[in-house]
């Protein structure tokens, strides 16, 4: 997969923060913000999801039946 370059301005200690995190988990920096991005997307998208799924249980007819009519 490609990699792009992006930096990042962080107050010292976010970033001692970031490098103390990374060398625990024998990673990388770069890496360790990737899986924090990840991480946090795939949360939001299974909040967004749920939501979308209370939104089909409790409308799921009124949605087919203003469909049906289109």
């Amino acid at each position: 997969m490609a990699k792009t370059q992006v930096n990042l301005r962080l107050e010292e200690a976010a970033a001692e923060m970031a490098r103390q995190a990374a060398e625990t988990r024998h990673i990388p920096v770069n890496e360790y913000v990737e899986q924090l991005i990840r991480t946090d997307n795939e949360r939001l998208r299974e909040v967004f999801l749920a939501g979308a799924q209370e939104v089909l249980d409790g409308y799921g007819d009124l949605l087919d039946e203003i469909e049906a009519r289109g």
